[in-house]
């Protein structure tokens, strides 16, 4: 029987994944709820939410829950000392682990880990919203982006999203090219037509569900073709380019690694080569010695890792194989 219980958390602005694993990171549970951004849903959401995963974890495993010696929290929210102290006392309060022995950063820092395994490099998350995240092998950080959907998160599903309206209501007076997009969009709104979209936006709200949703919209129709839609993507996978670019350049990665891997996770991932295949194009202009590749792990698993370096263990072959081979099986 094992002797020692971590436990790994991956919160974003749409759901947070919660890990179980011993201290061979073979993964006892996985569970996974709502919103883990605390910024958007509030601190008590976010602690039922993680609460929530937790227990579908913990029935996951057949074992009967409790404190597990070491947890690690990389959640979207978390961007200051005060944001780390806040989620800190969240866990105390829900007592998640034992001794106090609690570790709390941002979402970037858990993805990096799973994506890279420990390894020098850049991590992308390509989601709600659009952040990146750096390390060279002596540890040092850069991060960039990340800053939220009024002040940055270009390329972002939330920002496909707005884009969709804003060509929508462009090519209703005149000045927008023609597209696909408008009774798409008026569909997923559930409007009539143009006229019902400023009520719609400012008075009813858009839920970040439904922004994810109009995302969706977009890179159906550019794959099917439509100029308006391949346009916006372009420019947002330049935007993401930049930040890889920028990471890089801060970190003078090229100067150490021959070819610099860039880890990309995160729901936009998932559109395909709609997305995937302009990205590495526009990253490949950007940044020569950057190369795109495949998670190693996800993120809720770096979160594991790090909670197991928080016990002096380290990211054996063995354990990350055991991680890899759950992966392999329940993706």
């Amino acid at each position: 029987m094992s002797k020692q219980i971590v436990i790994g958390v991956d919160g974003g602005g749409t759901s947070t994944r919660v890990a179980l694993a011993n201290e061979r990171g073979e993964i006892l549970g996985i569970g996974k709820s709502g919103a883990g951004n605390y910024h958007d849903v509030g601190v008590e959401a976010v602690g039922l939410h993680i609460e929530e995963a937790l227990a579908e974890a913990w029935q996951a495993s057949g074992k009967t829950s409790q404190q597990a010696d070491a947890i690690f929290l990389g959640l979207g929210s978390v961007a200051s000392e005060q944001d780390r102290s806040v989620i800190r006392q969240l866990a105390e309060d829900h007592r998640l682990a034992r001794n106090g022995n609690i570790g709390v950063d941002h979402d970037l820092r858990v993805a990096l880990a799973g994506g890279l395994v420990g390894k020098p490099g850049i991590i992308l998350i390509a989601g709600t919203g659009a952040s990146c995240f750096g390390k060279t092998e002596g540890g040092r950080a850069w991060r960039a982006g990340g800053w939220g959907h009024l002040l940055d998160d270009v390329g972002s599903s939330g920002w496909l999203g707005l884009q969709s309206m804003i060509a929508v209501v462009r090519e209703s007076d005149g000045r927008g090219k023609p597209t696909v997009l408008s009774p798409r969009v008026f569909e997923a709104l559930e409007i009539e037509d143009i006229n019902r979209i400023l009520y719609r936006v400012d008075s009813v709200g858009i839920t970040r569900r439904e922004m994810g949703t109009l995302a969706k919209l977009v890179t159906q129709a550019a794959a099917e073709g439509d100029e308006v839609s391949q346009e916006i993507i372009a420019t947002g996978v330049d935007e993401l380019a930049l930040l890889i670019a920028t990471v890089a350049e801060q970190l003078d990665l090229a100067a150490a690694l021959e070819t610099i891997p860039v880890a990309v996770t995160g729901g936009l991932v998932k559109a395909g080569t709609v997305f995937m295949e302009p990205l590495r194009a526009a990253v490949r202009r950007r940044s020569p010695q950057c190369e795109i590749i495949a998670p190693k792990l996800p993120p809720v698993m770096g979160a594991i890792l790090i909670a197991l370096q928080s016990l002096g263990i380290a990211p054996t072959p063995e354990i990350v194989a055991n991680l890899a081979e759950y992966q392999a099986v329940h993706q």
